[in-house]
């Protein structure tokens, strides 16, 4: 519902700059929740760790109440509707799109862990590090994402794959040290900073008038392509390692640059005839 809610609460022009704010606590928290959770976990319990999670819930609930304004419906969706946005002009090849970079993505974050455990033989204590070093460069690349989209919405969507992918490359290729392990990683957690608020605006722009439809349809892919990655990187890595993964995900992330490149727009998608 973010997209949705963000669409209605400030100008179309502000709208990037506005998702961007949204995803940056999402990648706040993540760096956050982690390390607290554990370590709350360990001091007082698991279950003093649920009640933290539900009085936050509850402080959200009271924050939204307090600050949003009423927002009244302006239509109606069924599973209908849909069918009727993925049959518009280029949707269904941008949730395609979408599905291969997130794939790609958490193909290759899936299996980073057991990267820098036995391909590296990196300890959990530079493991923990590399991952808050990703978690905090993901969270100033969601920052800046809007600024980036607010320069060419295509070029972003394009040309963040593209350096995902690189990136995987450059590990299969160079079988960097824990230090070159450590900058590839911050950097990629930089650039994918960027992707969610992207394909975020890139649905604001091309689907407007169904908002709230279209943002299931690309949280769904996203889900999927979570499944796929870490299911099909699986099997990969039972059979070449996590090097094996790695360069499926440059592959799949390479494909993805090419198709946003080739059939993915930023402009409105009519209702099809």
């Amino acid at each position: 519902m973010a997209t949705a809610v963000a669409m209605r609460l400030v100008p179309a022009e502000m709208v990037p700059r506005a998702l961007s704010m949204i995803f940056s606590g999402v990648s706040a928290a993540t760096i956050v929740a982690a390390p607290v959770g554990s370590y709350l976990g360990e001091v007082a319990g698991w279950r003093a760790v649920f009640l933290l999670g539900a009085g936050l819930g509850v402080l959200a609930l009271v924050m939204q109440f307090l600050t949003l304004p009423r927002l009244a419906a302006t239509g109606t969706t069924s599973l209908r509707t849909l069918g009727e946005v993925l049959a518009r002009p280029g949707i269904a090849w941008g949730l395609v799109a979408a599905t291969l970079v997130f794939g790609g993505h958490f193909a290759f974050f899936t299996y980073l862990r057991p990267y820098l455990e036995f391909d590296i033989g990196a300890g959990i204590e530079a493991v923990s590090s590399l991952l808050l070093g990703f978690g905090i460069a993901n969270f100033v690349g969601t920052l800046f994402a809007g600024a980036i989209i607010g320069r060419s919405l295509r070029l972003a969507l394009t040309a963040m794959p593209l350096a995902l992918g690189a990136m995987a490359l450059l590990i299969v290729t160079l079988q960097p040290t824990l230090a070159g392990a450590a900058v590839i990683v911050a950097a990629w957690g930089f650039v994918f900073g960027a992707v969610p608020v992207s394909w975020s605006t890139w649905l604001a722009k091309t689907i407007p008038d169904e908002a709230e439809s279209a943002g299931g349809l690309l949280v769904a892919a996203i889900q999927f392509a979570i499944a796929m990655g870490a299911a099909v990187g699986g099997l990969i890595f039972d059979t070449s390692g996590a090097t094996g993964v790695f360069g499926a995900s440059a592959l799949v992330l390479i494909l993805a640059a090419i198709g946003i490149l080739l059939g993915v727009s930023p402009r409105r998608a009519t209702e099809a005839a």
